[in-house]
């Protein structure tokens, strides 16, 4: 071997621990840091006239063709990124018989691991096989941070590194220096027009973080370009930079370079004499102390390891529970701030403030990024301060923020209605309402450039101004309207700041009203003359008025329009899945629907898609609105208030449908369940004796019940239905039940006559079982005791179950055989039924038809005398004889 290849890599390892330097990355010596991607492969490479293998890294094929990644690299990663002055060394070699050929790497970055942005290509590699020299290694020293680097062929043939080390020189925390005037971060720089695009959130400089906190200024700290200052840090008044140390090391100097030395700022911590800062802290504030800008050319910061006299920035100050215990807070504290339910009202872009709003008064949020129209939960932590509003600093950095229990990086938001609070003008021009959100009623509006006046009904005035931006460019202010807004004050006095333009609502548009009166004869046709009459039972429709719909569901029993003697006529809707949803015409919103009770009915126990409810009143901002009843409700009329759609209007929401091929998939739903079910040649195997309430189906599969749909009526027994139907599980006495929902489309299914049942045949300890839940069965050889008009017992054997012959009337039962008696037993019978659950321990048997093959008689009651009884020799008996008579040609055991 010419060159000790080994050899050299042993003496760079020896020196490593020599230089007052780190190795973040030292391949091949060890892997950590480093990730192969794509076609990369570990293995070996022949140097030295291809006499020598050496451990390597193979890139097979190149990295990008057109800026592209495809996959094929090496990852560079180390905890915190890399930072600039960081070194990378590489060594490599190609190993070709074709002098032509060449091979070296390009060092890369990519935010999103698809586009790759070259940071640096080293010279070529050597060629092992055609050279006795060893790998030449090659520096490169970071001039930027990166997040993570990447390693990828750039040449014509394979190309393999047979070395990969990172190095950070220990004085790169020492002297950092963030060097405004010659932007030595590459940072954006704001100018002219676009003065906005070098505001400051959080720099970053070999560890050190600046963040920029906004004050009651309308600018944040920003770098800008000015003619006589050039590139400088500009600091608006009750503005402030936050500077926090790396992990483990502390801040102990800062040096300001300022424009003609005007200073005049003041520190968290430590001491300032003239430009110079000295203390000892991971985290240090600076602010200007007049109400003038400061201009910064460069900050020098020099660290030093943490110690036990490290000043520490304290968590927080003060505990608030709410926004008005924070609004109490005295200025200056560092405050955990709980929001429990609170609402993004809006943003005020001129001045940075997020308007948020609890049920305990309202706030601005300064320094985090929120989204309007959302609840927030969890908590906050940042600077009380105040001038005209109280407001809460929360630098991204310095403090800790988060709205859940665990993240503390992200809040928890959820989509909210903004609705805004009824108020006069002389309620909400006081301090207690700035930021709240409210709604002014008819107010009349003038004035003709952006400031309008606002005049109410008792001559009080105030302004209003689109500050936020929401409304469009051409927008026309009406004459008069209800407007809905957040409260501020702002240079000139009390404004409402509009929260979209649906939030102007004019006149005449507020009072556009549609009417549903279920007291007018004319509603509904037919309409039921009492509660019971079932001309007035509504299973599912939908009702249409000036092109509004209703669509009306029944629940535990059916929703019905009928004449009450105490309420007059009206509209019953009951619990279980009862659901009321109204719909506005194309191009409107629903934004008010007041019910009016009849009786002493109320619709608390209504559960809206959307909005609030308050009383018998449903306030929103909806296409649709859907109430789901979770009780009784007697209801006269139903008024809806109508506006024009716009951006703000919700969507009602869709209800999600669960597909079921058959009736056991439907089976297996939980309860509350909403499904579109198939049948497929499902036999009607009952019809309840009221004809109308409850029909019983059975499929291949499994059998359920029909309960309280429009399908109830079409149906009749030894029938066959293919269709589908839109139903929501539920259960009646441990029963799965269909029960028809709402659905855009009414589906009325096939039905075509069937001879038979398909029937479940067996003992009864073999048909009574699960599987056969409101199926057809039939029991051969059984002794039925009927111990009352209604009800009796079937025994076979050891196994016993009840039989419930129902009534003329009853809802969940079949039709009442005729010739039913009291306390009569009957054996050897042969008996087909629908087996039904009675608890969630029984079952019992619903019966279609009994047959008796023999039958004995014991019947204490019955009139002997009148009877012709003989016994087998043909003699006539008084009375009955144990054992077996004839009684009116009857075979008859006693």
């Amino acid at each position: 071997m010419k060159k000790l290849f080994t050899s050299v890599m042993l003496a760079m390892l020896g020196i490593t621990g020599m230089n007052a330097q780190t190795t973040l990355i030292d391949y091949p010596t060890s892997k950590d840091g480093t990730a192969i991607s794509g076609t990369t492969a570990e293995g070996t490479v022949k140097i030295h006239t291809n006499t020598d293998a050496v451990a390597c890294y193979s890139l097979k094929n190149g990295y990008t063709s057109d800026g592209a990644m495809n996959g094929n690299h090496i990852k560079l990663t180390t905890e915190g990124g890399f930072k600039a002055g960081d070194v990378i060394t590489i060594a490599g070699a190609i190993n070709n018989s074709d002098e032509t050929k060449r091979g070296t790497a390009a060092l890369f970055s990519s935010e999103d691991e698809q586009k790759a942005t070259v940071i640096y290509k080293f010279a070529d590699f050597i060629n092992g096989r055609l050279v006795a020299d060893d790998p030449a290694e090659q520096t490169y020293t970071l001039e930027a941070d990166y997040a993570q680097l990447y390693l990828g062929r750039d040449g014509n043939t394979g190309t393999n590194l047979t070395l990969i080390k990172v190095e950070r020189p220990a004085q790169a925390a020492q002297g950092i220096v963030f060097d405004f005037q010659n932007n030595n971060g590459s940072w954006p720089v704001g100018e002219g027009a676009n003065f906005a695009d070098g505001n400051v959130s959080a720099l970053t400089m070999n560890g050190v973080t600046l963040t920029g906190v906004q004050g009651s200024s309308a600018n944040p700290p920003r770098i800008m370009k000015n003619n006589s200052r050039g590139i400088c840090l500009w600091l608006y008044k009750n503005t402030s930079i936050v500077l926090d140390a790396p992990e483990g090391k502390a801040i102990t100097k800062v040096e300001f370079t300022m424009q003609s030395g005007n200073f005049d700022i003041t520190p968290s911590t430590g001491e300032l004499a003239e430009n110079v800062w000295t203390g000892n802290a991971t985290q240090v504030t600076f602010g200007p102390n007049a109400n003038s800008t400061r201009y910064v050319w460069a900050m020098t910061i020099t660290l030093s390891d943490e110690n036990n006299e490290t000043v520490k920035p304290a968590a927080f100050d003060v505990e608030a529970a709410n926004i008005a215990a924070f609004n109490a807070v005295e200025d200056g504290k560092i405050v955990k701030l709980t929001l429990d339910k609170a609402r993004v009202n809006g943003y005020f872009d001129l001045s940075g403030a997020y308007y948020v709003e609890d049920a305990s008064g309202a706030t601005v949020v300064r320094g985090v990024t929120l989204q309007p129209g959302t609840e927030l939960n969890g908590f906050i932590v940042g600077t009380k301060a105040s001038e005209d509003v109280d407001y809460i600093n929360v630098p991204s950095v310095a403090f800790e923020y988060s709205l859940t229990a665990t993240d503390a990086s992200t809040f928890k938001a959820e989509q909210t209605t903004l609705a805004g609070t009824q108020a006069t003008i002389a309620d909400v021009c006081t301090q207690a309402a700035y930021g709240k959100l409210v709604t002014l009623k008819d107010v009349t509006i003038s004035g003709s450039g952006q400031n309008k006046t606002l005049t109410d009904g008792e001559g009080k005035t105030m302004k209003a101004r689109d500050y936020m931006g929401v409304l469009p460019a051409e927008y026309t202010w009406p004459e008069k309207a209800t407007i809905t807004g957040i409260v501020i004050y702002y240079m000139t006095g009390w404004f409402i700041l509009p929260i979209s333009a649906d939030a102007i609502v004019e006149e005449s548009a507020a009072n556009a009203t549609v009417t549903f009166n279920f007291t007018d004869p004319n509603f509904r046709n037919p309409i039921g003359e009492s509660m019971t009459d079932t001309k007035g039972y509504i299973y599912n429709e939908i009702f249409l008025v000036d092109d509004v719909t209703l669509q009306v569901t029944a629940g535990s029993a059916p929703s019905r329009i009928y004449v009450d003697a105490n309420r007059g006529q009206n509209l019953v809707t009951y619990k279980d899945y009862t659901t009321l949803t109204f719909r506005a015409p194309e191009g409107k919103a629903i934004t008010k629907i007041e019910f009016t009770a009849a009786g002493n009915s109320n619709i608390n126990n209504f559960k809206a898609s959307s909005g609030t409810i308050e009383g018998m009143t449903w306030t929103g901002n909806a296409d649709g609105v859907r109430f789901q009843q979770g009780g009784t409700s007697y209801l006269a009329n139903a008024i809806v208030t109508l506006a024009d759609k716009g951006a703000e209007t919700a969507a009602l929401p869709a209800i999600e449908y669960t597909e079921c091929a058959n009736i056991a998939a439907f089976n297996a739903l939980e309860a509350g369940t909403y499904a579109k079910v198939t049948l497929t040649d499902a036999e009607v195997i009952g019809v309840s004796a009221d004809g109308y309430s409850t029909v019983w189906i059975q499929d291949a599969t499994g059998g359920c019940w029909l309960q309280y749909t429009s399908w109830n009526g079409l149906l009749s027994e030894k029938t066959k239905i293919n269709g589908y139907i839109c139903a929501v599980k539920r259960f009646t006495a441990g029963n799965p039940q269909m029960k028809e929902a709402e659905a855009t489309v009414m589906n009325t299914p096939s039905t075509d006559g069937i001879d038979s049942y398909t029937i479940v045949e067996g003992t009864l300890a073999e048909v009574n079982v699960a599987a056969n839940l409101n199926k057809v069965v039939k029991i051969t050889g059984a002794t039925l005791e009927e111990t009352s008009a209604t009800a009796g017992k079937l025994t076979q054997g050891d196994s016993s179950i009840d039989v419930n012959n129902g009534t003329e009337t009853a809802n969940q039962q079949l039709h009442k055989i005729a010739d039913w008696a009291k306390d009569t037993k009957l054996e050897n019978v042969t008996i087909v039924a629908i087996l039904v659950a009675k608890s969630a321990s029984a079952n019992q048997l619903l019966p279609i038809s009994i047959n008796v093959v023999t039958t004995g008689i014991a019947n204490m009651e019955a009139n002997e005398t009148n009877a012709a009884i003989y016994n087998l020799q043909g003699v006539r008996l008084n009375k009955l004889q144990k054992g077996l008579n004839i009684v009116n040609g009857r075979k008859v055991v006693y």
